[in-house]
């Protein structure tokens, strides 16, 4: 049995301190989005080369995703407020150098090396909101509706950056445009490492508890990854699928399924942060996990299927999200999201790079069928494996008493 909770998002935009600590976050995180497009064209405007482009943005791609879980372990280490303000004002200052390279036409090694440089020192931004929201949300179901919130605002921001981006890059030059996350990382990134919710983070005690255990060592937390590395890998074979299945139909068709396909993400994310559904997140994991490992493999027979992996795709990262921090350690819960977001990239790259291959190899829909039901196998084994850890009748709430018993013996 299942209901909607139609006052859910109010509610949780009303604690204390939700909506500057969540707007500033978010401030930041477009950045992200916003980079690519104007990296494309100043780094493809110094080399001559498109070659040399896509390297610099898989540079800073690789250095974003790869080293996320070691600036995360740094913020556990040493306090989210002075790492997360040296993070934001080096990789504004980085990209502001790309800009000023673009502008005075600098050679493209040094606009490679800057790009690298930028995803190294990335700070981790959405992970650490996912953290704070634990402090600021004392109820675990408005817990799941605040994760629910940050998981579509940030797909809206893949959707929309990109086109503001494009925009902005009809009338200016791109080392220009490159100003404009530059600005904002800076802004939002130190105001956010600034607000009240990421102080308890900081506190001494609470990570005091389970010191130097990474959270790849704490019982369970490796077969939860197994959940957003497969999700990850769905995600980039449906990128990959529908161009090919649409060939004949033409890129417009393509790029409508596809717009289908992330608009049915964020809506599923937003419907699911109002839902109340009775079982404990490990089961609505596995549920949502075999649901969109069944709807890729359906693609075989039919093209709507990827509206229902949409609509699926943001939950499942959602619960991926709230059962991290139960198993990773206490002092170790910005590594643990940001593990579950490096999981979800994985297996996004991984899959994304063999699909066309396997699709030319065997063709879109016994591709789509076999990618699948391999995904449907693996999740149903990762699953099994994780049974019992935690047990379902475990409540994320608990997660945050220590969270506040921690804070509030430090006081």
């Amino acid at each position: 049995m299942s209901s909607f909770d139609v006052h859910a998002y109010r509610r949780v935009l009303a604690y204390p301190q939700a909506v500057r600590a969540f707007a500033t976050s978010s401030i930041g995180r477009i950045a992200y989005t916003f980079v690519y497009l104007p990296l494309f064209y100043v780094t493809h405007a110094a080399a001559g080369s498109i070659a040399v482009a896509g390297a610099a943005l898989g540079l800073y791609g690789a250095g974003a995703g790869m080293l996320a879980p070691g600036r995360a372990a740094l913020i556990d280490r040493f306090g989210p407020r002075p790492m997360l303000t040296a993070m934001s004002a080096l990789f504004g200052s980085v990209l502001a150098c790309l800009a000023l390279a673009s502008l005075l036409g600098a050679p493209a090694a040094g606009v490679v090396v800057l790009a690298g440089l930028a995803g190294a020192v990335a700070p981790p931004l959405g992970p650490t909101m996912r953290v704070a929201w634990a402090t600021l949300v004392p109820e675990h179901e408005d817990l799941k509706t605040a994760l629910s919130l940050d998981a579509t605002v940030e797909e809206v921001f893949y959707l929309a950056s990109p086109a503001i981006a494009g925009a902005l890059l009809w009338k200016l030059e791109p080392g220009a445009v490159l100003l404009v996350p530059a600005a904002l990382i800076v802004i939002g990134g130190v105001v956010f490492a600034r607000s009240g919710a990421v102080a308890p983070m900081g506190s001494e005690q609470s990570r005091e508890a389970g010191r130097g255990r990474s959270p790849l060592r704490a019982r369970g937390f490796v077969p939860l990854l197994v959940f957003p590395l497969v999700a990850g890998g769905l995600a980039g074979f449906v990128t990959i699928y529908v161009p090919a299945a649409t060939a004949l139909s033409g890129p417009a068709v393509a790029g409508l399924v596809l717009a289908v396909f992330a608009v049915g993400s964020a809506l599923g994310g937003l419907a699911y942060g109002t839902m109340r559904v009775k079982g404990g997140p490990p089961a609505h994991l596995g549920v949502l996990a075999v649901g969109l490992a069944g709807a890729t493999a359906c693609l075989a027979f039919a093209g709507s299927p990827a509206s229902v992996a949409g609509m699926l795709l943001s939950p499942a990262m959602v619960v991926a999200y709230l059962l991290a921090p139960r198993i990773a350690p206490p002092d170790r819960q910005n590594s643990a999201t940001t593990w579950v977001n490096t999981s979800y990239n994985i297996g996004s790259a991984a899959v994304t790079a063999a699909a066309g291959a396997l699709i030319a190899h065997l063709g879109a829909q016994a591709s789509a069928l076999l990618v699948g039901l391999s995904a449907l196998v693996v999740v149903v084994v990762a699953w099994w494996l994780a049974s019992g850890r935690p047990s379902p009748s475990q409540s994320v709430s608990e997660v945050h008493e220590q969270q506040t018993s921690a804070v509030e013996a430090g006081r």
